[in-house]
């Protein structure tokens, strides 16, 4: 904390800068000026927190240079010492923001008391600055604690340029299992999407849901920052991001009403299973959606009950396939999906029990109740395999790997299960606990292939069949074959089979 010390006398400039030196709290003292002229320039130059000075003052006069400092935004804190008695000077200063006036003589010990209350003074006001910030504001709200006094109202008003009475908007980007390994670079895309466009935004992290969150204040009435997030950040978070990602807009009346819009967009965000991986999804598009009830696919029950007792995993996984294009035809409510899928599985389930004995049905639980709680097809995909799995463990294997080793077996394995998950080598050596440079080296010798070739084998594959047998839009292909850009997916498909996707299913139709 810097103070400086304005006196004409040489003796009195001597003792305030002793005084200083002995004030507790890491004071330094930034200079000292024998007349205003001097000290106008001293304050200027130094912006020290705190400024002792005499009234009368050579060169300048205290109140003037005050005057001037005050006028230039200058706001350190003051100390007057002065023997002048007039009161309208002392009326003065305090109109001019001094912090405390004492009258000569003053003893060492009163100047000190003075002097140490004004740098508490600054202290608590640091700390406060420092734990008043935007995202405290907002943090505060979701916490339920309300800044709309009147007083603190105008704090925020005046420091930060709006209130939480003014009108808003929320982004709530939900990541699902993805969120440690994901949120550091969403906060990142989209604290930069604000400050290009001159949003200004609140990015925070709410763990317990998951969810990446950006609180938008200072909207303008036209909702250009709907419009651009719709269009440009959200496009951009969505190639960017692996894995789930559901984004969910609310305008807000009031800032003050984020809590409820928090609460509302949690709960919509499983109708992220009716919409397209990317979109922005909106309360009113709910409302707008044409929801039709869904029919129980009793027809693909029994085509999956035959494959489930045959262990034929590709079929397994085709059947995934077959409901997922049905359920993605039109607009169902999300629960109906969910409660489909359970029933599905138990019938499915119910069937295999009768030949065979099952593994875990504490697994199987498990899994069912994934699906419950699902807010995403990643998630309802990877819990239908878990259930699948459990009563079928050779389901994914393959005759041909018996020539293979262990280990290049077990990767295959994975790659078989895992090809539409965008699986890569580094994760599958740690599955396996050897570097990736032994497993690709083996992985080639015993297969003649490379691993991402193999990789890019099976999901080129997999995207045929469903560009055959489904009417999926390519967003949706690209989503169910691990891939975040429907672009660079057709990109990949054209470089390996000569034509585009769309120019594929046209040509085997």
């Amino acid at each position: 904390m810097k103070i400086a010390v304005i006196d004409g006398k040489s003796k009195d400039r001597e003792m305030l800068a002793e005084i200083v030196r002995e004030i507790p709290d890491d004071c330094e003292l930034a200079g000292t000026a024998a007349d205003g002229k001097a000290g106008y320039r001293l304050v200027r130059d130094e912006r020290p927190d705190m400024v002792i000075m005499d009234i009368q003052l050579p060169e300048m006069n205290g109140l003037t240079m005050l005057r001037k400092l005050r006028s230039e935004q200058i706001g350190a804190k003051v100390l007057i010492l002065t023997g002048d008695q007039d009161f309208e000077k002392a009326r003065q200063a305090i109109e001019l923001g001094v912090d405390q006036y004492l009258l000569k003589p003053v003893n060492k010990y009163r100047v000190r008391q003075a002097a140490a209350q004004i740098a508490e003074k600054i202290s608590m006001e640091r700390a406060m600055e420092a734990a008043f910030t935007v995202e405290s504001i907002f943090t505060s709200c979701l916490n339920g604690k309300n800044y709309l006094g009147g007083k603190l109202q105008a704090v925020i008003r005046e420091r930060f340029g709006f209130t939480l009475e003014d009108p808003g908007a929320v982004l709530a980007v939900w990541l699902g299992n993805g969120y440690m390994q994901q949120c550091e670079k969403v906060c990142t895309i989209l604290e930069n999407a604000g400050r290009t466009q001159g949003i200004s935004l609140c990015v925070m992290r709410i763990n317990v849901w998951r969810m990446v969150v950006a609180v938008v204040y200072r909207v303008s009435e036209e909702k250009p920052e709907y419009t651009y997030f719709k269009e440009n950040a959200v496009p951009m978070l969505c190639r960017n991001i692996t894995g789930a990602v559901v984004c969910m807009w609310k305008d807000l009346k009031q800032l003050s009403s984020l809590p409820d819009g928090m609460k509302e967009l949690r709960d919509l965000c499983e109708w992220n299973l009716v919409f397209d991986r990317g979109e922005l999804i909106r309360p009113e598009d709910i409302e707008n959606l044409d929801v039709i009830p869904l029919r129980y696919p009793t027809e693909f029950e029994e085509r999956l009950r035959e494959a489930v007792v045959s262990a034929d995993g590709e079929e397994i996984k085709k059947s995934y396939y077959r409901i997922y294009d049905l359920f993605r035809r039109d607009a169902h409510r999300p629960e109906e999906i969910k409660e489909c899928l359970i029933r599905f599985n138990m019938a499915v389930l119910d069937s295999y029990k009768t030949r065979n004995v099952v593994e875990s049905e504490v697994k199987i639980q498990h899994s069912m109740q994934e699906i419950a709680e699902a807010m995403s097809w990643e998630q309802i995909r990877i819990a239908m395999e878990g259930f699948l799995e459990q009563m079928v463990r050779r389901a994914f294997a393959d005759s041909g790997d018996e020539k293979l080793s262990p280990l290049v077996r077990k990767a295959i394995q994975l790659v078989r299960k895992y090809y539409d998950q965008g699986i890569t080598l580094e994760e599958t050596a740690n599955r396996l606990f050897v570097s990736e440079e032994y497993l690709s080296t083996q992985f080639k010798k015993e297969t003649g292939k490379g691993f991402t070739e193999t990789v890019r084998g099976f999901r080129i594959e997999r995207m045929k069949g469903l560009l055959v047998s489904t009417r999926l839009k390519l967003n949706q292909i690209a989503e169910l074959t691990g891939y975040a850009d429907p672009k660079y997916m057709s990109r990949v498909f054209k470089e390996e089979t000569g034509m585009l996707p769309t120019e594929y299913r046209q040509s085997v139709r």
